[in-house]
C-alpha cells in the first residue's frame, strides 16, 4: 500500500477506536504513526522491507509502556497496527511481512484471492484517503 491507503486507514482506525476509547485524536500525529512501520524503507541495506518494522509483536512491545503508564495511546497503537495488520497485509508485489518478528521469521500475508492489486489497490487507497478528508473536515466543523 501507498502513502495515502496508511494516511487514511491510520486515521479512520484511530477515529473508530477513540469512539470507544473516549481518547483525543491528535490527527498529525496520528498520521505520522501510521507512516512509522515504513521507516525501515530509509535504512535499506540494514533493515529489510516489511520485515521488524512492520512486526505486530515489536508494535506491543513499544505501546506496552504508554498503555501501561498512561492508560491509553490505543488510538495510536490502531493508526500503527492498521499499516501492518491491514494496509500491507492484503496488498500484491510483496504481500509478506514478518508479523511476528523474534517469536517467527516467517513471511506472512493473505492468501492470493484477498489481495488488492494495480488499478483496484489504487481505486480502493484514493477512496479511503477522500473518506479521510471528508471525516477531517467534518471534525473541525463540529
Amino acid at each position: 500500500m501507498w502513502i495515502l491507503g496508511h494516511l487514511a486507514l491510520g486515521y479512520i482506525s484511530a477515529l473508530l477506536v477513540s469512539r470507544y476509547t473516549g481518547e483525543k485524536v491528535i490527527i498529525p500525529l496520528v498520521l505520522l504513526v501510521s507512516l512509522l512501520p515504513d521507516l525501515d524503507r530509509f535504512f535499506e541495506g540494514i533493515l529489510v522491507h516489511r520485515g521488524p518494522t512492520h512486526s505486530i509483536i515489536v508494535a506491543i512491545a513499544l505501546f506496552m509502556p504508554i498503555f501501561l503508564l498512561f492508560r491509553n495511546g490505543f488510538v495510536y497503537f490502531s493508526a500503527l497496527a492498521s499499516h501492518t495488520l491491514i494496509g500491507d497485509y492484503f496488498v500484491t508485489g510483496n504481500p509478506y511481512e514478518q508479523l511476528f518478528w523474534p517469536v517467527s521469521n516467517n513471511w506472512i500475508g493473505a492468501p492470493s484471492y484477498l489481495q488488492l492489486s494495480g488499478r483496484f489497490e489504487t481505486m480502493v487507497e484514493v477512496a479511503l484517503f477522500f473518506v479521510m478528508l471528508f471525516l477531517i473536515v467534518r471534525s473541525w466543523r463540529s
